[in-house]
C-alpha cells in the first residue's frame, strides 16, 4: 500500500505523519527516519497492516521524499500524559503486567526500569498512548510507587 503524508515529527527510528488522504496522524516505524525533516511530503510504501493504537502505527518498507515540501504545521498543544493507578501482577526487566485499579483490566507496561518494582506493589503509571491489543500496551513515561 502507498500513503502520501506530511512529516509532523522526526525520531531516529520513526516519523509521525499526517496522512494526506484521511488527515489522520500515523506513527511510521522506519530505521532511516532521521533522513527526513518536519514539513517534508513523503510517499510511504507499507504492507497495509496498521495497529489499532492511538496513533495507529505502520512499518514502512520504503519512504521517498516528494518535491515541494510544505511548511511545518502550527504547533498543537500536547496532551498531558494519562495516569493509571494499578497493582503489579508480573514483572520482567523492562515491562510490567499490571491490573488497572479503575477498570480492572490487565495492561502491559513497557518501562526501562520495570525491574525496580515488586509484584503486588501499588503504582501510578504516566503514559501518552495505549494500544487496543490484548492486553493493552502502554509505554510509560514515568512510574511512581504508591506508599
Amino acid at each position: 500500500m502507498i500513503m502520501i503524508a506530511t512529516v509532523l515529527q522526526v525520531d531516529s527510528r520513526s516519523l509521525l505523519v499526517r496522512d494526506s488522504a484521511t488527515g489522520d496522524e500515523v506513527l511510521v516505524l522506519f530505521s532511516g527516519a532521521n533522513r527526513f525533516s518536519v514539513g517534508d511530503r513523503v510517499r510511504i510504501s507499507y504492507s497495509g497492516e496498521m495497529t489499532f493504537s492511538i496513533p495507529p502505527q505502520i512499518t514502512a518498507i520504503s519512504i521517498q521524499r516528494i518535491q515541494g515540501a510544505v511548511p511545518p504545521p502550527a504547533p498543537q498543544p500536547q496532551p498531558s500524559p494519562t495516569e493509571m493507578r494499578a497493582v503489579v501482577l508480573q514483572r520482567s526487566r523492562t515491562s510490567l503486567l499490571v491490573r488497572d485499579n479503575q477498570s480492572g483490566r490487565q495492561v502491559r507496561v513497557n518501562y526501562p526500569y520495570a525491574f525496580h518494582f515488586c509484584v503486588r506493589q501499588q503504582i501510578v503509571v504516566s503514559y501518552d498512548t495505549i494500544t487496543l491489543s490484548n492486553p493493552p500496551l502502554v509505554n510509560a513515561t514515568n512510574i511512581t510507587p504508591v506508599c
